[in-house]
């Protein structure tokens, strides 16, 4: 009797600590989930993903509500978030993935002056990182599709966006035989600077031990595993969000360091 109780015991405390030491991360479907897919299916952490589609105010609430323990945004809103609800910064695990895409060639931050430039994503990375130019010429922004047809179109002679769309806009302009110029917007800084795109989030100072040592190695093996990396991507994403991805795309953004993982915490 007191080998069954035992072993009934045994049998709950594994579970519950089985339990306990799985991660649950969210993220919208956008460049971040490759480093929560390669973290899952190489086992650097037990992790749980969970996809996210809205934005994040919705990743608030999974936080809130104890649903996800961690989540990756863009680098300001992790800012915000980490001081007002006592959460912690994980570390940046996405280095470069903004550039211009120009018809002619840019001599320096000034020579933008010149072009009519449309952008999308409004408030993310690509606004935060134009703003930081301090160009007077205000962008166009629109539509992620719009943009795209417009600068194709020959309407706006630039185009800044984050990857993969970079690359896709560069895929169709190989397609069309059309000369481009392409140029990482923290180059254009007047001082080499890098900055973050994104951020991991965790609720607690445990979780975000285990997922700096989880991330470290998910980027490390990005860079070294491109084509791998993709194909986890790949086999990952369309099962969880139910959506096509440009993954020729991405491939083309990894490849050409365009998308560059690398994990760093960044301090003002």
């Amino acid at each position: 009797m007191k080998r069954g109780v035992f072993a009934i015991f045994f049998t709950l405390f594994f579970t519950i600590f089985a339990y306990g030491s799985t991660i649950t991360i969210g993220s919208l479907p956008n460049p971040n989930v490759v480093v929560a897919f390669v973290m899952k299916d190489k086992n650097f952490a037990e992790i749980q993903f969970v996809p996210v589609m809205g934005d994040v105010s919705t990743m608030v609430g999974l936080m809130k509500s104890r649903k996800v323990d961690a989540v990756f945004v863009n680098y300001e809103a992790a800012q915000k978030l980490a001081k007002d609800f006592n959460w912690v910064y994980a570390g940046s695990s996405i280095s470069r993935a903004v550039h211009i895409i120009t018809t002619e060639p840019i001599k320096d931050k000034s020579d933008l002056e010149r072009f009519n430039i449309v952008g999308s994503f409004r408030g993310g990375s690509p606004d935060i990182l134009f703003k930081k130019l301090n160009i007077k010429k205000e962008p166009l922004f629109t539509d992620l599709n719009i943009a795209v047809q417009l600068f194709l179109k020959g309407e706006y002679n630039a185009i800044f966006l984050p990857e993969p769309h970079v690359s896709n806009v560069i895929l169709k302009m190989k397609k069309l035989n059309k000369n481009y110029y392409v140029y990482d917007i923290l180059s254009l800084y007047p001082t080499p600077y890098r900055y973050p795109i994104n951020a991991l989030l965790a609720k607690d100072v445990e979780t975000q031990r285990k997922l700096v040592e989880a991330t470290k190695k998910a980027v490390e093996f990005i860079e070294n595993n491109p084509d791998e990396a993709t194909k986890i991507f790949n086999s990952n994403f369309k099962n969880y969000f139910n959506m096509e991805f440009p993954s020729a795309a991405l491939e083309e953004a990894i490849k050409n360091k365009r998308l560059k993982f690398e994990y760093f915490e960044y301090k003002e």
